[in-house]
């Protein structure tokens, strides 16, 4: 979906976009294992921990990073040249383990808008990742982006 940076504020409250089912496999999690050091040449040890679901299970902090993507995917918030920053959590639960071969979306929803200053809006959204087929969702997580308008914030 495509909305105005300066008109965000009226869409509080809204869902902004639900994603497409995204399969996750073994190699994802093998790729952001490897990606986030989780390796047995810098750890030092095999990173298995022995836990119960096995290798299979894909890692919350996977799951987590994939709402860059998501969000790239699914909002784009029209500026000329706005750009977005990561600003921060406020609240993440990881609420059933996702397993290899599963599939997820993320429904996102727009939970407030501040104009920090012209052309800076700090932007909180609740995101609720769905697993197929299940009714309790993998994760929520409210984040924050700070979606900048370089025009606006330098008064051109």
């Amino acid at each position: 979906m495509s909305y105005p940076l300066a008109e965000l504020p009226a869409r509080v409250g809204t869902e902004l976009f639900c994603s497409d089912w995204i399969p996750l496999h073994l190699e994802d999690e093998q790729a952001f294992a490897s990606a986030t050091f989780l390796r047995e040449d810098f750890l030092g040890r095999p990173p298995s921990n022995g836990d119960p679901y096995g290798e299979n299970l894909l890692s919350g902090f996977l799951l987590l990073s994939l709402l860059v993507a998501v969000h790239k995917r699914h909002l784009d918030v029209e500026a000329d040249m706005a750009y977005a920053l990561n600003y921060g959590l406020e609240k993440v639960r990881f609420l059933r383990p996702v397993m290899a071969g599963e599939k997820v979306r993320v429904r996102a929803e727009l939970l407030d808008v501040k104009e920090r200053e012209p052309g800076r809006y700090r932007v909180l959204t609740r995101n609720v990742m769905e697993v197929e087929g299940d009714e309790t969702p993998a994760m929520v997580a409210d984040w924050l982006t700070l979606f900048v308008d370089p025009k606006e914030a330098t008064g051109e």
